[in-house]
């Protein structure tokens, strides 16, 4: 009975041992920044999760116990994960008004140059973590959703911040939890084709706007924005807009991971773009209580 019990207890480890994150520092900034790889047990289905946290560019890290659980969920999926750091441009930074606003696109385009980096690396060391650069999915909460979008936007407009990503490069899709794309060259325009999107935002985001904010050139363009644009220019994208909910549809992740299988089934293996559209309410978040705080405060508390 002991004998079985220790064999049962060595599989069990066995079987959880790919959930232990292996970390690799990947650029120096002001600081080494580093990311970590979740290898997944069994049944690898060959894609790569380069996953991105949130925090208002002020807070957060790849290891914050919410980041790293979603992350082995993933890899229980069959999907290699990546997580990544990225310098927190906001964070000590006390200003308001334009100045503010001025740095807060410093601090978003300052994570994006820290994932095409990541990217970078995961290029030239592909083959010895086993990671086919043509299958790598881009994911991300809030702060983390953003960098993902203009990781995929700069590569398609040949910006600066993207200068980094290896040539000819382009993810498999992108998958953003109440992001957005901010832009300083006037309305939305993609000179190629961006990556399959999915797009998961709360109807009443008051911290990342559902809809867009547009201040001359300088726009911030949500969900129901980008959805306008993807869908007049034939780019292929499916949405999910959670009924008056706030910015806390940015820990919606390990509810929806049906809705990514399903996502990166049709619309990355099969290549077969279904263009939806989705309208949810969901009963399980408290809308009253989290929508009216902030990011920071939804991180801190774990409003999940």
């Amino acid at each position: 009975m002991r004998r079985t019990t220790i064999i049962i207890s060595l599989l069990f480890l066995l079987s959880h041992a790919a959930s232990a994150q292996v970390s690799y520092a990947y650029v120096e900034r002001d600081s080494t920044l580093y990311l970590d790889v979740y290898q997944p047990a069994t049944s690898p289905n060959g894609y790569t999760v380069l996953h991105m946290f949130g925090g208002g560019y002020y807070t957060g890290s790849r290891r914050h116990p919410w980041d790293s659980t979603y992350c082995r969920q993933l890899t229980d999926c069959g999907y290699t994960v990546v997580a990544i750091d990225y310098r927190l441009g906001m964070k000590n930074l006390k200003t308001a008004g334009f100045a503010g606003l001025e740095a807060l696109a410093n601090a978003m385009f300052m994570a994006a140059e820290d994932c095409a980096a990541a990217i970078a690396y995961l290029d030239k060391h592909h083959q010895n973590l086993s990671i086919d650069m043509s299958k790598i999915i881009l994911e991300g909460s809030s702060a983390g959703a953003i960098t993902a979008l203009l990781i995929d936007y700069g590569r398609c407009n040949d910006l600066p911040y993207a200068a980094e990503l290896p040539k000819d490069w382009k993810p498999a899709a992108v998958v953003a939890y109440s992001g957005a794309i901010y832009t300083r060259q006037g309305k939305l325009t993609w000179a190629q084709q961006p990556a399959p999107t999915l797009l998961f935002h709360g109807t009443v985001d008051g911290i990342v706007p559902y809809k867009s904010i547009v201040f001359g050139k300088r726009g911030m363009y949500g969900a129901d924005a980008l959805v306008k644009h993807l869908d007049k220019n034939g780019y292929p994208y499916a949405v999910y807009r959670f009924t008056d909910l706030g910015h806390e549809v940015c820990f919606a992740g390990p509810k929806t991971v049906d809705e990514l299988n399903l996502f990166v089934k049709h619309y990355v293996v099969q290549q077969r773009y279904l263009w939806q559209d989705i309208t949810l309410r969901d009963k399980d978040f408290q809308p009253t209580e989290n929508s009216r705080k902030t990011a920071k405060q939804l991180y801190k508390e774990n409003q999940y």
